[in-house]
């Protein structure tokens, strides 16, 4: 896919230290085509927590800055709405509102006819207004099963805008299963990962942390959002008290998309540590300090709709990795320690830390080869050609 406009609507911000697929896909396609980022429209009711307040402010500064140039190809917006998308008369606010600021940065910068490649459902609104190419919806979760969303207002957006895309992405088969109900035009791509960057902690020269190498091995560690509603915390505090003798690391901001994650339950444990987050371009180092990759998924709606981009970027380091069973990974078995209680959790991670098999290590690499974002660019793209054709 080359010599395109694209606009995508993102549902983060593009400095998140999270980067997701929106970055990841965005950043790539920025190399042959022009992208316009519209960062998040605040699908989530805000929680009025410091953290909240923060992010509310540095959205404001963001907003009077303007469209920031992040490369030659690629520009970020931080569009200004009101985050209460529960009321009828808000969403109607905003999108006119919107409209205005996005019609007048689209012709200022010449993203005439372009692709509009969204990650939420509010792009339905924008159908038609720029004479747009294709529209992608890129489903990487449910989204109404996050607990600040309003789930039935998005549910009814979502499917008014699955019906009217052209193609729709979804990263997980039970995504994939719903929302074929709704058009033909869906097509199962699960997440994969960075391997060229999480590879690194293969390297010789990449070091571990200080603050990790300085805690007690054995190491079991986790990345990505500390989370009550991803994360089973009762089965991290079972691990926890069972066996002291392993050390527990957490390494992300705590909290994301739910009003608070309470861990006060962990001051007790001198074996659990929760680091909050670290910069994407130093996680290599910090898997390479862990001797077991944890994958502790609460199971709910939320998770069994979703395809953890941290599994294949744990395999590309060569970690063992133990996980919950869910059902986005069922075809991936044989490359990680599943688990479907917290008894055969904590028999797993004895497993993974008594292995002595380096074609083990070397198996869970030859996968995560095999499923990169170039590939699956690859796929997309296409996908979106024959879409283009056709219509």
């Amino acid at each position: 896919m080359e010599n395109n406009n694209i606009i995508c609507f993102g549902f983060a911000e593009w400095d998140n230290p999270y980067r997701t697929n929106q970055h990841h896909l965005m950043e790539r396609f920025s190399h042959s085509n022009r992208v316009l980022f519209i960062e998040s429209l605040g699908l989530r009711r805000p929680t009025f927590q410091q953290k909240d307040l923060k992010r509310i402010i540095y959205r404001l500064i963001k907003w009077i800055k303007g469209v920031r140039k992040v490369s030659d190809n690629l520009f970020v917006y931080s569009p200004l709405v009101l985050p209460f998308h529960k009321y009828s008369a808000i969403r109607f606010v905003n999108k006119q509102f919107l409209m205005l600021q996005l019609k007048y940065i689209v012709a200022k910068y010449g993203f005439d006819e372009p692709i509009i490649w969204s990650y939420i459902p509010n792009a339905l609104e924008f159908i038609g207004v720029w004479k747009e190419k294709l529209v992608v919806y890129h489903c990487v979760d449910e989204l109404s099963a996050n607990p600040l969303i309003p789930g039935d207002v998005v549910r009814k957006m979502e499917e008014k805008f699955i019906k009217a895309a052209d193609c729709v992405f979804v990263t997980a088969k039970p995504l994939y299963d719903e929302k074929k109900k709704i058009s033909d035009k869906v097509y199962c791509m699960p997440n994969v990962a960075d391997y060229s960057h999480f590879s690194t902690a293969l390297n010789e020269g990449t070091k571990t942390p200080f603050e990790i190498s300085s805690i007690p091995a054995p190491r079991l560690g986790f990345i990505g959002a500390v989370s009550n509603y991803k994360l089973d915390l009762d089965l991290i505090e079972y691990i926890a008290e069972k066996n002291k003798q392993w050390s527990i690391i957490l390494v992300g901001n705590t909290g994301e998309g739910e009003r608070t994650a309470d861990l006060s339950r962990f001051d007790k444990y001198k074996n659990v540590h929760i680091l909050g987050g670290r910069p994407y371009k130093d996680l290599p180092g910090y898997i390479k300090g862990f001797d077991v990759c944890l994958l502790p998924s609460k199971i709910n709606e939320y998770t069994r709709n979703m395809f953890p981009m941290k599994f294949f970027e744990y395999l590309a380091t060569g970690k063992p990795v133990v996980s919950t069973r869910l059902e986005a990974l069922a075809d991936f078995r044989d490359f990680a320690y599943f688990s479907a209680g917290r008894e055969e959790f904590e028999e797993n991670i004895r497993a993974a830390l008594q292995e002595n098999d380096s074609s083990l290590k070397e198996k869970r690499i030859a996968v995560a080869k095999k499923f990169t974002w170039e590939v699956r660019i690859e796929e997309m793209s296409m996908i979106i050609d024959k879409a283009y054709r056709n219509n």
